[in-house]
C-alpha cells in the first residue's frame, strides 16, 4: 500500500434487451478519463484512475461522480460505483452500493480495516461454498476472523495454494493490475475442408480374397513297421539318405 493507487469498479444498470454496441460506448465515455480501463462483461467496468487525478484536479470521488453524471446524461444510465486501493476493494465495495451511488475506501489501514473486518468471509473473491463451509467448521466467519488466524493453518484447511490467497485478501492485499486487453482464457479455431473424391474412393472395393488352408507338414512312417514314429519333417535328411527307399508318405492326407 506504499503507491497511491485509485481503483474505480462500476456497475451499470443495463436495460434489458439493450443495444449491443453500449458497452463500446460507455467504453469510449471512460476512455477521456484514464486509458487503463478493462470491461467487464455483462455490465461492469474497473478503471485506474491514479493518473487522472492530477489532470482533472478532482479527487477520486470527485471523478467518480462526474463519471456516473456522464453516463446518466448521455444514456440514461444509472450505475453503482465503488473506489479503492486495489481491484478486490473496489469490487466489494461496488457490490454493497445501490445504483446512483458510490462507495470510497480510502488508502490507509484503518479504513481498509473497518471496511474489510465486519465483513463475511464468503464476500472475498475466490471463496466459494465449500470453501466457506470448511471455514465455518472451525468458526472462521468474518473477515477478522479469517486475518486473526496463521497463514499456516489457512494453508492447512484449504491447501497451499488457496490459504495463501485467501490470508493476503483478509489482510487487503491484492496484485491484480488493470489491463487493458486481456488476454483470452481460451482461444479456438475450425476449419472445414471441402469433400474431395479420390482415384480411392471411386474404385470399386476389392472381393474378399478367399483364406488358403494352411500347409500341413509332411508325416514320414517306415515301410517295414505298422504304426508311424515320425510325424514331423527330418532336421537332418542326409543320415537318412540310406533308407530312402524305406520311406515313402501316409497314403491318408492330412486334415
Amino acid at each position: 500500500m506504499s503507491q497511491d493507487r485509485r481503483i474505480l469498479h462500476l456497475r451499470f444498470a443495463l436495460p434489458h434487451g439493450h443495444d449491443p454496441d453500449l458497452l463500446q460506448q460507455l467504453r469510449r465515455l471512460l476512455e477521456d478519463f484514464t486509458p487503463r480501463l478493462q470491461m467487464l462483461e455483462p455490465d461492469g467496468a474497473a478503471a485506474d484512475l491514479t493518473g487522472a487525478l492530477r489532470f482533472w484536479h478532482r479527487d477520486a470521488r470527485g471523478i467518480t461522480e462526474l463519471i456516473q453524471l456522464r453516463a446518466m446524461a448521455y444514456y440514461s444510465l444509472r450505475s453503482s460505483a465503488g473506489v479503492g486501493p486495489n481491484r478486490m476493494i473496489a469490487a466489494m465495495a461496488c457490490a454493497l452500493t445501490p445504483p446512483g451511488q458510490r462507495t470510497v475506501i480510502e488508502n490507509t489501514a484503518e479504513a481498509i480495516h473497518a471496511f474489510l473486518r465486519p465483513r463475511p468471509v464468503r464476500e472475498l473473491p475466490g471463496i466459494g461454498t465449500r470453501a466457506a463451509a470448511t471455514l465455518a467448521e472451525y468458526g472462521l466467519h468474518t473477515v477478522a476472523d479469517v486475518a486473526d488466524v496463521p497463514q499456516l493453518t489457512l494453508q492447512r484447511l484449504l491447501g497451499t495454494r488457496a490459504g495463501r490467497t485467501l490470508h493476503e485478501r483478509a489482510h487487503g492485499r491484492d496484485p491484480q493490475l488493470i489491463d487493458p486487453t486481456p488476454a483470452p482464457a481460451s482461444i479456438s479455431a475450425e476449419h472445414r475442408f471441402p469433400p474431395r473424391r479420390t482415384r480411392c474412393s471411386q474404385a470399386p472395393a476389392r472381393p474378399a480374397r478367399p483364406r488358403r488352408r494352411p500347409r500341413c507338414p509332411p508325416a514320414y512312417q517306415q515301410a517295414d513297421r505298422p504304426e508311424p514314429d515320425l510325424h514331423h519333417p527330418l532336421r537332418r535328411p542326409e543320415l537318412h539318405a540310406a533308407a530312402g527307399p524305406c520311406l515313402r508318405r501316409p497314403s491318408t492326407p492330412c486334415s
